[in-house]
């Protein structure tokens, strides 16, 4: 993570620690409002008893942490979410309506006694209060922000009517945190920031965290190009266009006020999903070893039965970022046969041996790869992991590969594995880079049983 990414992480959570103390802050404020106004303001007339204090005030860190869960699931603490003061009013009035029903189901299947002018003054003193304190939170962004804490830097790339109208909306949410910086061009008359081919050294020079592209002079091919330039650098990639599609399918929609936009920069997974999934890979890889290594005696037995040589043999592959490592699988071709450039292309291949085949077939022949994923060279789910003399002949786009481990199955692998051309394989690969998540990884794997067990696409 480079240094631009850091501090804007940190700006982000410090503005998302802000908002979430304010919201804490103005629902006690309202509770204590609610329970006064009740028990010792004009209400008082119609209560014949002071209900005790004590008996709310155990509901009351219940009642805020419902709050916060019900603004976290409508979106209110969502960064990439940019609202006016109105549409943010709207999304408080609805969450806390959610919010109050919640809270009114709860002491009804509880069966808790409360009274209802508190939960109805509980509401509204909370909605007044969140307003205050948010708009009170919002000034102290505005003016962090005047001085450059928390602002992201923005660049449209194309001057025509797109690129302008995106402009004017730009400074509209200014408030926000925008600070559009100009255009990017390479023939036009308006005045620009600097060419198209000069970008990578305008986003070092200006700082630039997000880039526009509303340009439709530039190809499908040239945007990938551009974007895979660039990708040493901290820069998000957004395209604004209702009919750009992307080889890697599926992407993130972000929406500055109407105009949709496709966000292309995300290709890793944020800290603690990183985290949660290596921990996957961990659990699984060691459960596999361990439920497997009866299979794994068997098979170096029949391998060892079969045909001279060593049951399990050392191959190199391209990792996370271009690394070398080495890659464990059990042979599966008669010995100083070429394992590189001459890979088999069909199940009849006279360099399979009688053992091979069948590990092949079923895909035993990957077992090993269990230790290449507890050693965190690979993953149980990615892209497939490819020999270094492929990659050399890679271009920049498809580089991109290398963004993320590889693994021990894939999309490459449930739609097709072998069967599919170079082409087709990046298109899964670039898909599952761009969707990956844990719940994917999931649906992979058990989808992957099928295929193992068909031997789909395997020689």
């Amino acid at each position: 993570m480079s240094e631009n990414q850091k501090k804007l992480l940190a700006n982000k959570n410090f503005f998302l620690l802000t908002l979430i103390f304010s919201d804490v802050i103005a629902a006690t404020f309202a509770f204590f409002t609610a329970y006064f106004l009740r028990n010792q303001g004009p209400f008082r007339l119609f209560l014949d008893v002071v209900q005790p204090f004590e008996v709310y005030l155990l509901v009351l860190p219940f009642a805020v942490l419902f709050l916060i869960a019900v603004f976290v699931l409508v979106g209110l603490y969502d960064a990439k979410i940019r609202r006016t003061k109105t549409s943010e009013m709207y999304a408080i009035f609805r969450a806390t309506a959610i919010w109050i029903l919640l809270i009114m189901s709860a002491s009804y299947l509880s069966k808790y006694d409360y009274s209802r002018i508190i939960v109805g003054l509980f509401y509204i003193s909370t909605i007044v209060f969140l307003i205050f304190f948010r708009f009170v939170a919002r000034v102290l962004q505005n003016k962090l922000t005047d001085f450059g804490f928390g602002q992201v830097n923005i660049v449209i790339i194309g001057t025509g009517k797109e690129a302008q109208r995106i402009a004017i909306r730009l400074k509209r949410y200014r408030d926000a945190g925008f600070n559009f910086l100009g255009f990017i061009s390479n023939n036009s008359r308006r005045s620009v920031l600097g060419k198209i081919s000069k970008l990578p050294q305008l986003i070092k020079k200006e700082k630039i965290d997000e880039i526009y592209i509303a340009d439709n002079n530039l190809t499908d091919q040239k945007i990938l190009s551009l974007i895979a330039r660039c990708s040493n650098t901290p820069a998000k990639f957004k395209v604004i266009s209702n009919t750009f599609e992307l080889i890697a399918g599926n992407f993130d929609i972000a929406a500055l006020e109407s105009i949709p936009s496709l966000d292309l920069s995300r290709s890793s997974l944020p800290g603690w999903k990183s985290l949660y999934k290596r921990i996957f890979d961990i659990i699984f890889s060691l459960l596999g070893i361990v439920l497997t290594l009866p299979i794994w005696i068997l098979i170096s037995l029949a391998i060892k039965l079969d045909s001279s040589g060593n049951a399990i043999i050392v191959q190199k592959r391209v990792g996370r970022d271009g690394r070398i490592f080495n890659m464990y699988k059990f042979r599966t071709l008669r010995q100083n046969s070429s394992l590189y450039e001459n890979a088999p292309k069909s199940r009849t291949d006279r360099r399979i041996t009688k053992v091979g085949r069948f590990l092949r077939r079923t895909s035993l022949d990957e077992l090993p790869q269990l230790v290449n994923i507890l050693e965190g060279e690979m993953s149980l789910v990615g892209p497939r992991p490819e020999m270094p003399f492929k990659v050399k002949k890679y271009n920049i786009w498809e580089k991109r590969r290398l963004a993320v481990k590889p693994g021990l199955t894939g999309l490459w692998q449930i739609l097709g594995r072998e069967d599919l051309p170079l082409s087709e394989n990046l298109e899964y690969d670039f898909y599952y880079i761009n969707n990956q998540s844990l719940f994917l990884d999931i649906v992979i794997l058990l989808k992957t049983i099928p295929v193992v067990i068909t031997g789909k696409g395997a020689y």
